[in-house]
């Protein structure tokens, strides 16, 4: 059954507990330190449990500490002033080691390292410096002495003991079983025979190396592991009175606290050999990692990538990758072309004109160097595939270089647009094509409207004549005529005015669209413009009985065009609701000045339009489908006129309607037209 994190705080705590009242009991005779109490399992357990937990622990620690001291033998107040070292130092250690609670706990490079070691470092430091300060206060030893030895042993303890509660980089390790049995074999031998002998000094010497071993080729806990063993190997047999320091004739005159300093130094050294080690493996190996699934996602984008060739060149241009997507789109394999030149796929017309695009010597090698450069970007290039097809295929190079910038190789990305540019080529054939025929049109309708033009200039000065002797006929010039006559005669005038209506108003609306159209444009009171229009159409209105009524603003509404023009303008839309309208309707003119705008409306109440008439309203010679219908006379011309106008004016024309309700005819003055006078 898994245990609870509870739990194992409980158990570390006991664990705590028993090793350093062992420490105590078993610390040699006249020493003032209590030995090499587990100050590291401190810290380990308060950056294991967290913040919260910290407080609680703190006071568990300071009543287990001082139970230890007590119970072996120390004073009560040596006893509290040790455990609250203790605890300090543990509370220290973790502060710096973690900062903002909950961080720097991994122990993955050289930051991390050092940041650990720095915690050790002050930690210990903290712990000393209360543990010389209780000493000195209570007369108890050397503090100096005392000072010197908890540094040095708590530090051991931190360093070793404390790096189990670290966040290492996890890895497998290079040794195999065989190799890790007898690593640990002679590690356990070596040290046993090293701290058992007193005679053999120089065997400790041996245990380094080992330690070395396992940090440079096990997993990093386990190479942790395996110096906490020969530390509580080393440590236990000291204890016991043994091993290569205990007969030193150096240490025979010195103080207890001063005769465990090789001991001490022994750990240290064991400590600082394991942790970096162990550390710059954890890191090569992890940035190992990191490389080949790197590699490995590379590979399968390459690999992926089957609708874009992937080619990678040395830097002589030899092949050394051809991913899927190029054998698919090349025809050859990757076996085939590996250690082959790249050029092979372009024929030397090809390299010459890409060579000479880019402005350098017609070598596949200097167009590489050139087209390597960032700002180059995409080029097309021909690709001769292995079965002598050609493609096109959109290519971009890319250099690759090592830490000092010298080129390693190229790689490049090419994707097949054979198909788009084949497209784009009929394309822009068949734009030359329409740009012919619209060309051909346009000259069509020029000759049309010039045709026009002439025609209407040759009938119109006959009809005239025609008019003129029939308003000669009618009034009895030449005698006089029978009803029937006069009634025959009448029909012909009064078509002849339709026809020279006709021809007017295709004067007009050629004369219009001409480029050579004179205009005399000065500032036009729409208001005006309104009031003439309505007078010219207000005869027809009334006839029908319909009701023309128009509406003015107060102030002037100024445009800048030509009045006669406009007037015609109006006219027309006003004559075209005329007709439209049924007898009895209501037609009104209006004018509106907002703002830098103005507008002109025509309103009727007649029959209308349909919506999918409206775009086809201002086309020449049309006429609506009711029209058609119901014979309303009229050229299709009128609208037309309008519209060529208002264009000319800068203004925009708009029509909308809700049939059988009536229609609304607008033409709106922009600011160019309106808004610069208005503002004067």
């Amino acid at each position: 059954m898994a245990t609870t994190p509870r739990a194992r705080v409980a158990g570390l705590m006991l664990l705590t507990a028993a090793l350093g009242l062992g420490a105590v009991l078993s610390a040699p005779a006249g020493t003032h330190i209590g030995g090499m109490w587990p100050v590291g399992l401190v810290s380990g357990v308060l950056v294991y449990a967290g913040r919260r937990a910290a407080p609680y622990l703190a006071g568990a620690f300071l009543v287990l500490a001082l139970a230890t001291f007590v119970l072996g033998g120390y004073s009560l107040g040596v006893s509290g002033g040790y455990a609250v070292a203790i605890v300090v130092e543990g509370l220290v250690t973790v502060q710096v080691l973690t900062v903002r609670w909950g961080y720097g706990r991994r122990l993955n490079d050289d930051l991390d390292l050092a940041r650990f070691t720095l915690a050790a470092l002050v930690g210990a430091a903290t712990g000393g410096v209360l543990f010389a300060l209780t000493a000195g206060i209570a007369g108890f030893g050397v503090p100096w002495e005392v000072l010197a030895m908890a540094f040095g042993s708590h530090l051991a303890s931190q360093l070793i003991v404390l790096s189990l509660f670290m966040e290492e980089f996890r890895h497998p390790g290079e040794s195999g079983r065989a190799e890790t049995w007898l690593r640990w074999a002679f590690t356990v031998v070596v040290t046993l025979g090293a701290f058992i002998s007193v005679n053999a000094p120089g065997m400790v010497f041996f245990v380094l190396p080992l330690i070395a071993w396992g940090a440079l080729r096990a997993p990093m806990r386990e190479a942790l592991w395996q110096l906490v063993v020969v530390a509580t190997l080393a440590s236990t047999l000291i204890q016991l009175d043994r091993g290569p320091f205990r007969d030193l004739d150096v240490l025979q005159q010195r103080s207890p606290e001063l005769q465990s300093g090789p001991q001490i130094a022994f750990l240290l050294g064991c400590a600082l050999v394991c942790l970096p080690f162990a550390t710059v493996v954890a890191r090569s190996r992890q940035s190992a990692a990191e490389v080949v699934s790197e590699r490995e996602r590379l590979s399968r984008i390459v690999s992926g990538a089957t609708g874009m060739a992937i080619i990678e060149t040395d830097e002589h241009g030899l092949i050394t990758l051809f991913n899927p997507g190029a054998e698919a789109l090349l025809g050859w394999t990757e076996e085939e072309l590996l250690g082959r030149r790249a050029d092979m796929f372009h024929s030397e017309e090809e390299i010459a004109k890409q060579a000479a695009d880019l402005g350098v010597p017609a070598t596949l090698r200097d167009v590489a160097l050139h087209s390597a450069q960032p700002e180059i970007g995409p080029r097309d290039w021909r690709y001769i595939r292995k079965d002598g097809q050609v493609r096109t295929m959109s290519m971009v190079l890319a250099k690759m270089t090592d830490k000092g910038g010298t080129a390693v190789g190229y790689l490049s990305t090419a994707e097949d647009i054979t198909e788009r540019v084949r497209a784009q080529s009929a394309l822009e054939g068949a734009l030359q094509t329409e740009r012919r025929a619209v060309a051909h049109l346009t000259e069509i309708d020029r000759t049309k409207d010039a045709f026009v033009s002439s025609v209407s200039h040759e009938l119109r000065t006959p009809i005239t004549n025609i008019v003129g002797y029939l308003e000669l006929l009618l009034d009895g010039a030449y005698g006089e005529t029978s009803d029937a006559q006069h009634e025959a005669l009448g029909r012909i005038d009064s078509n002849s005015h339709r026809l020279l209506e006709l021809i007017d108003n295709l004067l007009t609306l050629s004369s219009l669209e001409s480029l050579d159209v004179q205009m005399i444009k000065q500032p036009v009171d729409l208001r005006e413009v309104i009031r003439r229009s309505g007078e010219r159409v207000h005869l027809d209105a009334t006839e029908r009985g319909q009701r023309l009524d128009v509406d003015l603003p107060i102030e002037p509404v100024v445009v800048l065009g030509d009045e006669e023009h406009l007037e015609r303008m109006v006219s027309n839309l006003a004559t075209n609701a005329v007709k439209f309208t049924p007898d009895g309707g209501h037609i009104t003119l209006r004018v509106r000045a907002e703002g830098p705008r103005a507008s002109i409306e025509v309103q009727d109440t007649g029959v209308g339009f349909p919506e999918e008439e409206r775009s086809l309203l201002f086309n020449r010679f049309y006429r609506t489908t009711h029209a058609q219908t119901e014979a309303v006379s009229g050229s299709g011309l009128g609208l037309s006129i309008a519209r060529s106008i208002a264009q000319l004016h800068g203004a925009r024309i708009s029509a909308r309607s809700n049939p059988g309700e009536g229609s609304t005819f607008t033409v709106q003055f922009d600011e160019e037209g309106y808004g610069a006078l208005a503002s004067l």
